[in-house]
C-alpha cells in the first residue's frame, strides 16, 4: 500500500525467477537457431506480460531490459543474422504488453460465489482477461467452446489455437475454452486444420476438411 492509499503490486521474487530461468533455458539452448528460440519464446514472455498486466512492470527489471540484450547478443551471433535482423527477431520473442496499475476488477454490492448467479460471475470472469482472450469470451457469450458450459473462476480460460496453427493470432483461430477442454482438445487426434487444409479421399471422392468432435457429456461437469 502506498502513501496515497493506492494498491501497488509487483511480480514476486519467486514468479520472476522461475521465469527467468525459462527464458535463459531457451536463450542459451544451442541445439536451435535464433528463429526458433524466438517462436518458443514469444508464448512464454506475452503469458507472463499478461498474467502480471495489472502489476508495475516499469524499471530495468520487470521490463525484461537484461533478458533481452542477452538474448540479442546471443541472437546477433548467429551468421546469417545481422544487427537488423536480430532486432526483427528480438521484438517477435518479446512481444509489448501494456500495463494498467489499479485495474483490478472489484466484486458488485454483495455478490458472492456461491450466490448462483452463474451469469454474473461468468461475464465478470471476462473482465479478468485481456485482449484476444476477453474477446473471445464476449463472442462466445462467456460460455466454453468445447463442452458450451460458463466459464466460472473455479477454472482458468486458457486460449485455444482452433486450427492448430500458432502463429496465427487472427480472431477466427481463437476460441476461449476450459483448461481442462483446452488439454483434451490437445490430447485429441486429429487435430483442427486450416480451412484450406483438405484431406484427399483414397477413392478420388471429394476432399473433406478435417474437423474433431468433442464427446464430452455436458450432465457429468
Amino acid at each position: 500500500m502506498q502513501n496515497n492509499g493506492k494498491f501497488r503490486c509487483v511480480p514476486s521474487e519467486d514468479n520472476f525467477k522461475t521465469f527467468r530461468q525459462k527464458v535463459k533455458r531457451i536463450v542459451n539452448n544451442s541445439n536451435i537457431g535464433a528463429t526458433t528460440k524466438a517462436l518458443k519464446l514469444a508464448p512464454v514472455v506475452r503469458g507472463w506480460r499478461n498474467y502480471h498486466c495489472h502489476c508495475k512492470m516499469n524499471g530495468s527489471r520487470f521490463s525484461l531490459y537484461h533478458i533481452q540484450r542477452r538474448a540479442f547478443q546471443v541472437f546477433n551471433k548467429e551468421t546469417k543474422l545481422n544487427r537488423q535482423t536480430s532486432k526483427i527477431l528480438l521484438d517477435k520473442a518479446f512481444p509489448k504488453v501494456p500495463y494498467f496499475e489499479n485495474k483490478h476488477v472489484n466484486v458488485k454490492g454483495i455478490k458472492s460465489p456461491f450466490d448462483g448467479d452463474i451469469t454474473y460471475w461468468s461475464q465478470r470472469n471476462s473482465k479478468l482477461y485481456d485482449g484476444k482472450t476477453s474477446f473471445a469470451l464476449k463472442r462466445q457469450n462467456h460460455t466454453c467452446a468445447a463442452c458450451g458450459l460458463k466459464l466460472l473462476s473455479d477454472e482458468k480460460v486458457n486460449l485455444h489455437h482452433k486450427y492448430g496453427n500458432h502463429s496465427n493470432w487472427k480472431k477466427n483461430n481463437l476460441i476461449a475454452v476450459h483448461e481442462s477442454c483446452h488439454d483434451y482438445l490437445h490430447m485429441s487426434k486429429p487435430e483442427h486444420r486450416e480451412p484450406d487444409a483438405r484431406k484427399r479421399g483414397t477413392s478420388g471422392s471429394n476432399s473433406e476438411v478435417w474437423e474433431i468432435i468433442l464427446p464430452i457429456d455436458s450432465t457429468k461437469r
